[in-house]
């Protein structure tokens, strides 16, 4: 009896599991309409008929990305809501990272989704931290891959001699991000700032001078 309710626990938990991602398509193919106003969990498809090989080829990533801001990063996306309607209802995302020497993608999480990075051009220094607080991180060559887990808090520096590309693959349609450093001094309303200088052990004035960084500009 004990063996048949581990048993049991076991296929519940991995029910659990793969319940936890998108859900399956019932179609072949989902080809998302953008000029559809319909709203639901996912997008509206293309009526069949009009769909052609056109829609599941991608050239976005062609292009280069500009990286002329503070980060010195540029991304391009490959969503089915913005450029890659074929990516509806399929479970996955894309993004292309262009780096200007010493570009960072600075610590964030994807709540909704696993992400595998693979550099296609320089040297990239990557990392995520566990629920422990244990940093795993490599440097990357090109053709090299690494995973960042779904939820965890992680980042890419370029670290090599020019600039650098990498391309990512998320396991969700909508794998959301939230970055780290903006969605805490830059949260509207704000948080006050006795919980942001206690949680970093930081002063009062510190914490003010940090937000600053973050307001929106008038």
């Amino acid at each position: 009896m004990a063996k048949l309710t581990v048993g049991f626990v076991a296929l519940a938990l991995l029910v659990a599991v793969v319940a936890a991602g998108d859900a399956g398509p019932i179609n072949d193919f989902c080809v998302a309409d953008l000029k559809s106003a319909l709203l639901f969990n996912g997008l509206a498809c293309k009526a069949p008929s009009m769909v052609t090989s056109d829609d599941f080829s991608f050239t976005g990533f062609r292009a280069a990305a500009d990286t002329n801001n503070p980060l010195g990063i540029g991304i391009i996306p490959g969503f089915a809501g913005v450029n890659y309607p074929a990516l509806n209802t399929q479970g996955l995302s894309l993004a292309k990272f262009n780096y200007a020497k010493g570009g960072l993608v600075p610590p964030h999480t994807h709540p909704r989704a696993s992400e595998v990075i693979t550099v296609l051009k320089g040297e990239v220094h990557v990392g995520f931290v566990d629920t422990a607080g244990k940093l795993f991180a490599a440097k990357l060559k090109t053709g090299d891959f690494f995973l960042f887990p779904v939820g965890l808090v992680h980042f890419q520096l370029n670290v090599g001699s020019g600039h650098a590309v990498t391309v990512s693959v998320l396991n969700a349609q909508n794998p959301g991000v939230q970055l780290m450093a903006s969605a805490l001094f830059g949260a509207s309303p704000e948080i006050k700032d006795e919980v942001l200088s206690r949680a970093f052990g930081i002063k009062d004035d510190m914490t003010k001078m940090i937000k600053k960084g973050f307001m929106p500009a008038m």
